[in-house]
């Protein structure tokens, strides 16, 4: 449980830091985008404007400058115009500064543009805009090779140092994730103490009730207040153990003895032993299992899942009802499969059904014992073996849980 809140702790931290860092990220690249695109758009219509030339840097009246654009953004940019006359198809380079591609490359690029049919737009990283003029067409053209190169650069730097911020932080998340459980884990281990040693010093006085009760009833016969004894005394017997095992489970000191045995025999052979109990109850009771079916895993926790599983089914089923416990393969996976018809499970409680002490129909569990620590367990068990348990149901009519291994 302590490893699960940790693992959460982290996950929901880096989540939120992954998703933070990503809107900065994404936020600072399209911003820089943006301004990009929008000063080139006007370094584009300053040149129409100026017929295809840089225009003067030349003072209004009131002093302000009459180009909207950082002071040397012309010298920086590379940028050429092209005058087309479609009569007599002549073509007329003019170099703001020096672009790199040759005449015959910037007559291609304007055919092609030509061909296209846009106003505007980008091509082979030259950002255009195609103007009509009295002479024909103008063309105005800015080279953004370096431009977008430097908009990949920041993109690549910036998911970089975003992921190393990430790769740090999630060391220290798992630190403050340490230090903020400590507390929990403190309570959770001094609690595990108390339930495993007062149910310790609880077995000792239940078994001597026990035996003593056992032996007054062989003296005196039936007593009814006798036979209340020795009822409380079994179903504390049952709490006391129960919880023992829960305690076990939650310790680390008593890891799963792994090994490889026969399934199917270890499941008929417990399926066997509630057989009189179901003809007692008066449950038609069925087995279905495969033949030949080996796991890996520990052997008497695996058991007392199958134990676990079929003494609810019995407890659960209504009268002259059908309790089956089935076995078999499907793919590489194993299902052990306990169903019963009865009241079944409503479906918001299908989850809350493992957690500990939980008791759906309480009137219903004080009859049949259970103390709500039965499926607990089984799931516990099911999850030191890396399986799946759940619980499928119709209300009113059968319930049916599922172990997947």
């Amino acid at each position: 449980m302590i490893k699960k809140l940790k693992i959460r702790f982290v996950t929901t931290i880096m989540i939120i830091l992954s998703m933070v860092f990503l809107i900065i990220i994404a936020a600072i690249n399209y911003f820089n985008y943006q301004s990009n695109e929008h000063q080139i758009s006007t370094l584009l219509s300053a040149l129409v404007e100026n017929d295809g030339q840089i225009p003067p840097n030349t003072p209004t009246p009131n002093g302000a400058n009459p180009n909207p654009l950082p002071p040397g953004v012309f010298e920086r940019e590379k940028t050429f115009s092209v005058k087309v006359n479609p009569t007599t198809n002549l073509f007329s380079v003019s170099r703001n500064n020096e672009p790199s591609d040759s005449s015959e490359d910037i007559v291609t690029l304007v055919n092609q543009i030509l061909t296209t049919g846009k106003s505007a737009g980008a091509l082979n990283g030259y950002q255009y805009l195609i103007v009509e003029k009295p002479y024909g067409k103008l063309l105005v053209f800015a080279d953004q090779r370096i431009s977008n190169a430097l908009t990949d650069q920041l993109m690549t730097t910036s998911l970089i140092i975003g992921g190393i911020t990430l790769f740090i932080l999630f060391f220290v998340s798992l630190f403050l994730a340490n230090l903020m459980v400590k507390p929990v884990e403190e309570a959770f281990e001094k609690q595990k103490r108390f339930v495993s040693d007062a149910s310790h010093e609880l077995k000792t006085p239940l078994s001597v009730i026990t035996v003593n009760a056992d032996v007054l009833a062989e003296d005196i016969g039936k007593n009814k207040y006798l036979s209340y004894i020795q009822s409380e005394a079994t179903r504390m017997n049952i709490l006391v153990n129960d919880l023992l095992t829960m305690a076990k489970l939650n310790s680390h000191d008593t890891a799963c003895v792994f090994s490889s045995f026969n399934l199917s025999t270890s499941v008929e052979s417990i399926a066997l032993t509630f057989e009189s109990t179901a003809f007692e109850e008066h449950k038609n009771y069925q087995l279905n299992i495969e033949d030949g079916i080996f796991y890996s895993g520990d052997i008497n926790k695996i058991k007392q899942v199958i134990a676990i599983l079929i003494d609810n089914a019995i407890k659960h089923a209504d009268d002259n009802g059908l309790v089956t416990v089935s076995l078999k393969k499907i793919g590489d996976k194993i299902h052990l499969e306990v169903f019963n018809t009865g009241l079944g499970i409503p479906e918001d409680q299908k989850a809350k059904i493992f957690e500990r002490f939980y008791r759906y129909d309480d009137s219903r569990s004080k009859n049949t014992g259970g103390y709500g620590l039965g499926l607990a367990i089984a799931k516990a068990i099911v999850d030191d073996h890396r399986g799946k348990i759940k619980v499928k149901s119709e209300i009113n009519h059968w319930a049916k849980f599922i172990v997947i291994l």
